[in-house]
């Protein structure tokens, strides 16, 4: 009888690990889900038993019932898994049954929700406050930062884009840009100036004390900037493929959603910072070096403040398009074994 239980428990286990890896690779078609009898959740009955060993195992689960996606985030599934054991006697002394009942979270991981986030490691110099979701993939370094609201959360390389969904991201700045019309070649900015929507085939440079008010997104094949001081305001999306530096940066990007991203490049912000934006640099550093303000988010493939910052996380990307959330783990949060019901 021992050794007929633990069978069971080993065969009703296995329909949970089912589940978990369903969630991870094959979710539940939306279609599929009905109405139970317990309030506010739905319920998915395998069609079949699953067959493990000699066993037979059903598996019913629960979720809430909303409207469902498989990238849910904080999504939980209430597990009943029961395998069974039939001797052939078809009595209710021979005939038993072990029910494994878990409840199991699926690991979300949506790029466009943390106020910091980082491919590689976030290294913090001293005087940063962050308000929001951090999110890492291999350390982060200094801590001398006040954290004042959200997690601090460890995630897997593999749930950040591909570099052909990053191509793929910025090709809708491109399209925009390009209803402006096109510059060939690299454009110099000598007097300050109006600029955008407008697509730039080489650099964008920038003469010394100059301000660029921006009135819609710039894409840029090649670089924008260099170390030479001046001013960008106004609202539109700043697009290059190569590196972007930055100096004074007084209320940019108020307006809607907002990016600034470099797709092969780095990303520095020099000095007098203060914007609503989503700054992301997939394949490179986010470099910042002091009296930066940003609503927003920034994300790179590594993350460089020095000090004197302050990061809010505010959405500023809910618009663009691509970058679905990602399942990237399922954790059991209870498992309670019963005699079978």
């Amino acid at each position: 009888m021992y050794e007929k239980k633990t069978h069971e428990l080993y065969s009703a286990d296995a329909g949970v690990e089912d589940v978990m890896w369903r969630i991870l690779y094959e979710p539940i078609p939306s279609e599929l889900w009905e109405a139970s009898d317990v309030p506010d959740w739905d319920v998915y009955r395998y069609p079949e038993p699953l067959s493990v060993g000699n066993k037979s195992v059903e598996v019913v689960v629960y979720r809430k019932d909303r409207d469902w996606t498989p990238c849910r985030e904080d999504f939980t599934y209430r597990v009943l898994s029961t395998a069974v054991t039939n001797d052939g006697g078809g009595t209710a002394g021979i005939d038993s049954g072990t029910t494994v009942e878990a409840y199991v979270e699926a690991l979300v991981f949506d790029l466009l929700s943390g106020a910091l986030v980082s491919s590689e490691s976030i290294d913090f110099s001293g005087g940063c406050t962050v308000a929001g979701d951090v999110y890492y993939v291999d350390e982060i370094t200094g801590k001398d930062y006040e954290h004042t609201d959200g997690v601090e959360q460890q995630i897997p390389l593999s749930a950040f884009p591909s570099q052909d969904e990053n191509e793929e991201f910025a090709q809708q700045f491109k399209d925009e840009a390009l209803l402006g019309g096109t510059h060939n070649g690299t454009m110099s900015i000598n007097s300050n100036t109006t600029l955008g929507p407008r697509y730039i085939t080489g650099n964008l440079e920038i003469s010394k004390g100059i301000t660029i008010t921006l009135n819609g997104t710039i894409y840029v094949e090649g670089s924008i900037g260099s170390d030479k001081e001046y001013t960008v305001t106004g609202s539109g999306s700043i697009v290059a493929v190569g590196d972007i530096m930055l100096h004074k940066m007084p209320n940019y990007g108020i307006e809607g959603d907002t990016i600034i991203m470099s797709l092969n490049g780095d990303i520095k912000f020099w000095k007098d910072a203060s914007i609503e934006a989503m700054v992301y640099a997939p394949n490179g550093f986010v470099d910042i070096e002091k009296d930066m303000t940003i609503y927003g988010g920034v994300i790179g493939a590594g993350i460089n403040v020095k000090k004197d910052s302050s990061f809010t996380y505010v959405s500023k990307g809910s618009s663009f398009g691509l970058f679905e959330p990602v399942v990237y783990g399922a954790e059991i949060k209870t498992y309670t074994i019963n005699p079978a019901v």
